[in-house]
């Protein structure tokens, strides 16, 4: 009996297949939409500046009027939106990838909403009014709240549903007893009117320059915890197999969300839906691997905060709506779309 072999043919492709150039190429147009949105974000406003005078102004001959517009107003502005976009996109990426929840962002922690509640303490019974003031309560509420959701989340044995529960129902009573003090004292109600919508208008420097190394040393940490969120993935077991410790990085998750969240809360106040958004859409080019959805949310944050922040000017042109308005508009459809993958 004789047996007959194939032949090998010297032309065929042993080879692995070559790595699909998409993720390249939506990374290439993602910078490239960014870049367009910065441009956008510096001349469009209630008093319109043109490309040519930028051009203009970066060559050296300078309207007066236009520089002080543009330093003190425009470019402080987008600077804040990146700085938001950043922060907001990482911190739900960190908390997913925690979770194991798709559906998890910032305000499942109650992180959000503990920055909030100390933000309007503050304004309502210690009479804090300066831009400090109010960042130092956001982010001492947001690490406050954080550590009291840990505290009963992983109480013994590490659980996610039980983390997320803990969660939910502390971010409801601080939620109700947010509302009741503002009910009760219309001044804090005034002041908080505005902020509690989430505005990127007029961001205060002072606040930028506090929260800037809060903010850098959150994003230090979440690099470093992007492979064990890897691992965690798999599974606690599988995650203490492969030499990571699941308790340690769920705590490290929290304080990087709590410092990031708390800093963007305090430039910004309260934005929804941004870090549910941003880890969904790079996720389908980049896949599952942390360290590439924080890559690419530190491109596509900003590029979604930055339209949401020019849809707030033009929207109601002159005047415009809160930016956080414009997000939880945006984050609807999305939150639908993601409903109906998962049927």
């Amino acid at each position: 009996m004789t047996i007959s072999l194939q032949e090998v043919r010297p032309d065929a492709d042993v080879t692995p297949r070559r790595r699909p150039r998409h993720l390249l190429v939506a990374g290439l147009l993602l910078v490239v939409l960014l870049c367009a949105l910065l441009v956008a974000s510096i001349l469009i406003g209630s008093r319109p500046v043109s490309l040519a005078a930028l051009i203009t102004l970066l060559g050296g001959d300078a309207d007066p009027d236009t520089l002080i517009l543009l330093r003190d107003v425009r470019i402080p502005r987008t600077f804040a939106a990146v700085l938001v976009g950043i922060a907001l996109a990482w911190a739900g990426a960190l908390m997913q990838g925690m979770t194991r929840n798709p559906l998890a962002d910032p305000g499942l922690l109650g992180v959000s909403s503990g920055a909030a509640f100390a933000v309007t303490i503050a304004l309502s019974w210690l009479g804090v009014r300066s831009a400090m003031g109010v960042a130092t309560a956001s982010v001492v509420g947001a690490a406050v709240m954080t550590i009291l959701v840990l505290a009963l989340g992983l109480r013994g044995k590490a659980n996610d549903s039980r983390l997320i529960l803990a969660g939910v129902a502390f971010s409801m009573t601080v939620g109700g007893v947010q509302t009741s003090i503002t009910l009760l004292n219309p001044r804090a109600l005034d002041a908080m009117r505005a902020w509690s919508a989430g505005s990127l208008a007029t961001p205060d420097a002072d606040v930028v320059g506090a929260v800037l190394p809060l903010i850098a040393v959150a994003l230090v940490l979440a690099l470093l915890l992007a492979r064990p969120l890897n691992a965690l993935a798999l599974g606690d077991d599988a995650a203490r197999g492969l030499g990571s410790h699941p308790l340690r990085t769920r705590a490290g998750v929290a304080v990087a969300a709590a410092l990031l969240v708390g800093a963007a809360t305090a430039i910004a106040g309260p934005i929804g839906f941004a870090g549910l958004m941003i880890p969904h859409l790079v996720r389908p080019f980049t896949g599952p691997d942390t360290t590439r959805i924080l890559i690419a949310g530190a491109v596509a944050g900003p590029a979604l905060l930055l339209c949401a922040d020019v849809i707030a000017r033009i929207a109601l042109w002159p005047g415009e709506i809160p930016v956080g308005i414009v997000t939880a508009a945006l984050g609807a459809p999305v939150l639908l779309l993601l409903i109906r993958r998962s049927r």
